[in-house]
């Protein structure tokens, strides 16, 4: 009797529909992934850390900084190591680590347990599994980019939504440490099987085109080979003007949204506002921000991204202005509104721009080289407010600097015109 050959049943090239939106689901489950290692999350723990621990809620911020800082630095190699090995490779040994990770942060005794646990969460969280799927998504796709992006945005935007409540269900059901303990086993179970049986590095790796078959017929009717494709290395990247400038640009976003989420119950505390109400806004942000993605997505087709990214930073120094105007509980929440479109719309077009701009081959590690800015300015985030605070017993001075940030970042963004790019075969 005959041996028959087990065949993946999604495999590409066997599916009625263009593989890409496999990728995309995978990579959407693995943005959901990135949860224990975001802020949101931490945010339900940090009560216990400080408790159980002994150590002064100074000192765990601190922790924290030096822990993002580093993840920031990381995260230039790993973008590199993404281009060699290939997003499955890279899912996969993310998904066990951050697991790895959550299972640390259940031990921890001390401060320097706990900075290696932060190091870790924030390398893997906010790092990896923030910067593989995107890049992933970008190597798939190419005319419909923007909208798969805010796809995407969808797995980080639903977990920023769902991490912090379920993390603090199971804190009253396994205590926080058992909690991390869940934690790693979630991660495990949804991201580690899609990822290593379904993704594939590139769509040229499994002999298709971005975007599918009609991908195929437009470069056709272009006269140009489906294998024919700017690409810049990461060398050449670094040396044109705009890649500075649109990493400036991509500053205010993390820095300014950043700052005003770390302080809000703070910032409207000085406003008269209860912190229910506060804490409540973030229940719209999320929501928010996946309209201002999808949003991104569909001007992306029709207007230049550098104008999409000048103009949103109009947004985000309008959305520190109009601290200054809250004095009601519904103003609170149409600033939460305002906020988290500015930002989804922000996120989407930055993400796609970078691909636009430097083309596919050497996206990781170029997006490593990107996100580094990203990571540091979100670090630094809750600084200018908490000095104006010290210093001035008042968040005036600091939400003054927040709203001039965005408005220099627009400029660059203006100035950021598109590099001319060499030719060279497409991906593997």
């Amino acid at each position: 009797m005959a041996s028959r050959t087990w065949r993946l049943p999604l495999a590409p090239g066997r599916t009625p529909f263009y593989y890409g939106w496999v990728i995309l689901a995978v990579a959407t489950v693995a943005n959901f992934a990135s949860a224990p290692g975001q802020t949101y999350t931490f945010s339900v723990f940090l009560e216990h850390f400080r408790d159980d621990l002994g150590l002064p809620s100074t000192l765990i911020s601190t922790l924290y900084l030096i822990g993002t800082v580093t993840a920031s630095v990381m995260i230039v190699g790993i973008g590199r190591i993404l281009d060699l090995l290939g997003g499955r490779v890279m899912l996969v040994l993310s998904g066990v680590l951050i697991g790895v990770g959550a299972l640390w942060m259940s031990q921890v005794s001390g401060a320097v347990e706990l900075l290696i646990g932060f190091a870790m969460m924030r390398t893997l969280g906010q790092g990896s599994l923030s910067l593989i799927p995107t890049t992933l998504v970008s190597i798939w796709f190419v005319r419909n980019r923007a909208r798969a992006l805010a796809i995407v945005g969808l797995g980080g935007a639903v977990a920023g939504g769902a991490f912090p409540i379920m993390s603090s269900w199971l804190i009253t059901v396994f205590d926080w440490r058992g909690a991390w303990v869940a934690i790693a086993i979630i991660v495990w179970g949804v991201l580690l099987l899609p990822a290593g049986f379904l993704v594939r590095r590139s769509p040229e790796s499994v002999g298709l085109t971005p975007d599918g078959a009609d991908s195929r017929a437009q470069r056709a009717s272009d006269g140009r080979s489906p294998t024919e494709e700017f690409a810049f290395t990461v060398r050449e990247a670094v040396r044109t003007r705009s890649l500075w400038l649109l990493m400036f640009a991509a500053t205010a976003q993390s820095m300014v949204a950043t700052g005003l989420m770390f302080h809000q119950i703070s910032l409207f505390g000085a406003r008269g506002l209860s912190s229910a109400t506060a804490a409540g806004v973030f229940g719209v942000i999320a929501p928010a921000m996946i309209a201002g993605q999808f949003l991104s997505g569909f001007l992306a087709e029709r207007y230049p991204l550098r104008y999409m990214v000048a103009a949103a930073q109009l947004f985000l120094t309008a959305t520190v202005l109009f601290i200054f105007l809250v004095s009601d509980p519904w103003h609170v929440f149409l600033y939460g509104a305002i906020l988290g479109v500015t930002t989804g719309f922000l996120m989407n077009s930055l993400m796609a721009i970078w691909p636009q701009y430097y083309g596919r081959e050497h996206l990781g590690s170029i997006r490593g080289v990107t996100q580094f800015a990203s990571m540091a300015a979100s670090a630094a985030g809750p600084l200018p407010l908490a000095v104006a605070f010290d210093v001035t017993d008042s968040y005036t001075s600091g939400l003054v600097v927040f709203a001039v940030i965005p408005l220099v970042c627009g400029v660059a963004a203006l100035l950021a015109v598109r590099p001319t790019a060499p030719v060279r075969s497409g991906l593997r």
